[in-house]
């Protein structure tokens, strides 16, 4: 489950309200590449779905998501989310021909790689454990960071 923080900006000023709140906490900036899929006939946005290819500086590789059945409250988004680790040059030919697709012929699941088989074990249980705290830790920045943004406007 991916859960985000939903900013309603009202006017043309809000944004750079937005940015010097939001200033002095900026780490890095991450450049991404989003690419967004549906049929013509609508089919994922009439079902409050999405699918995405992203491209990002900080990974090789391409991330094809699935996000479905989002649920707004007060400005707190949370939807459930699939997310696949791709080939990036593989994911580059499916933007070039997407209705050509090329085949797959193994998951990931049954040919794992070294790092799946470690995250399978002890260290794979305690790497879980602080992704979920640190999860838990963005959620409650996020949540400050809201609280800001809402007393400015």
């Amino acid at each position: 489950m991916e859960v985000e923080v939903k900013l309603q900006l009202l006017d043309a000023i809000a944004p750079r309200h937005v940015t010097t709140v939001l200033t002095p906490f900026h780490v890095t900036t991450h450049r991404q590449e989003n690419n967004f899929f549906d049929r013509s006939s609508n089919e994922l946005s009439s079902r409050r779905a999405i699918l995405r290819l992203q491209f990002a500086d900080t990974d090789p590789h391409c991330v094809v998501t699935l996000k479905a059945k989002a649920i707004i409250v007060d400005s707190v988004s949370r939807v459930e989310e699939d997310k696949e680790v791709l080939d990036a040059a593989i994911s580059r030919e499916c933007l070039a021909e997407p209705a050509n697709p090329r085949p797959t012929t193994t998951s990931r699941s049954a040919n794992p790689s070294p790092r799946d088989m470690e995250n399978r074990g002890e260290r794979g249980e305690q790497r879980r454990k602080m992704k979920r705290r640190e999860k838990k830790n963005q959620l409650t920045k996020k949540k400050t960071l809201n609280r800001q943004v809402r007393n400015i406007f």
